[in-house]
């Protein structure tokens, strides 16, 4: 599963380098308030299911990835490598 986000992460990169035409990721990467935007609806969005009286593990996975997608190309437009993020989580795994 890591490998995925891996994968992710390089299409990011890519897409932050080539800038094709009419790509949601290049209008995440190039536009800061875009993706904050986006990264915040997510969030809260899966907030909102977390919340539930009775969870949709479905809907709220499907949320979960949203996020993560958003906030890894925000992450992308900042300057932020996935390799730094996974750095800071295994320094903090015991």
């Amino acid at each position: 599963m890591a490998d995925l986000l891996t994968d992710l992460d390089a299409l990011l990169q890519s897409r932050k380098r080539e800038q094709p035409a009419d790509s949601y990721s290049v209008s995440l990467i190039t536009d800061p308030v875009v993706a904050q935007r986006k990264i915040m609806e997510e969030a809260f969005e899966v907030c909102l299911e977390l919340g539930a009286a009775e969870v949709d593990q479905d809907r709220t996975a499907s949320e979960a990835a949203d996020l993560v997608f958003h906030l890894m190309a925000g992450l992308t437009g900042a300057g932020v490598r996935w390799e730094q993020v996974l750095a800071h989580l295994a320094r903090r795994r015991r």
